[in-house]
Formats: structure tokens, C-alpha cells, sequence
């Protein structure tokens, strides 16, 4: 089993599609279905907390342009490109 997580656990039961959990097994491995699972929660929890900070940000200062994102999105891609080593994508669709 892998290390084991900072913070404290508890027990709890959760009903998964048979499929879903087969999925699951397949893919978490030494690393155990309740890790794979709580990474992924946690993800989702992230992903959520950003679209509530995106929401509210929009609320206060109105949609993001989108060209000023996709800008912003390349700068990202290039920057990390460099630091890697290889170029940037020219294509990112």
C-alpha cells in the first residue's frame, strides 16, 4: 500500500456502479481503490473551489474576454515549454 495520507480518515461507505468500481481497480493499483478515490474527490473539490472563485470574480468585474484568456493560456504554454526544454505548441485545440 502506498504512504499513507496526512490528516485523519474515517471509515465511510460509498455505492459505486459495478463498472465504475471494476474502472476503478483497474487503474489504482498498488495505490488502492480508497487513495485513487480520495484524489480524485479532492480534485473535484478544487475544480469546484476555482469556478466558485471564477464566478464570483466575474460577478465583481464582469466575464472574462475570451481572447484575453486564450492570450494569457499561450503565455502559460510557452513559459512552461521553455523551462522544459521544447518549443510551445502551435496548435492547442
Amino acid at each position: 500500500m502506498s504512504t499513507p495520507r496526512p490528516g485523519k480518515t474515517r471509515v465511510t461507505s460509498v455505492s459505486l456502479r459495478a463498472e465504475t468500481l471494476e474502472a476503478i481497480r483497474a487503474r489504482a493499483g498498488k495505490q488502492g481503490i480508497s487513495s485513487y478515490i480520495e484524489e480524485a474527490v479532492q480534485r473535484q473539490l478544487q475544480r469546484e473551489a476555482i469556478d466558485e472563485y471564477i464566478k464570483e470574480a466575474e460577478a465583481e468585474h464582469g466575464p472574462v474576454d475570451p481572447a484575453d484568456a486564450a492570450a494569457k493560456a499561450e503565455r502559460i504554454r510557452s513559459h512552461h515549454a521553455a523551462h522544459r526544454g521544447d518549443s510551445a505548441p502551435t496548435d492547442a485545440a
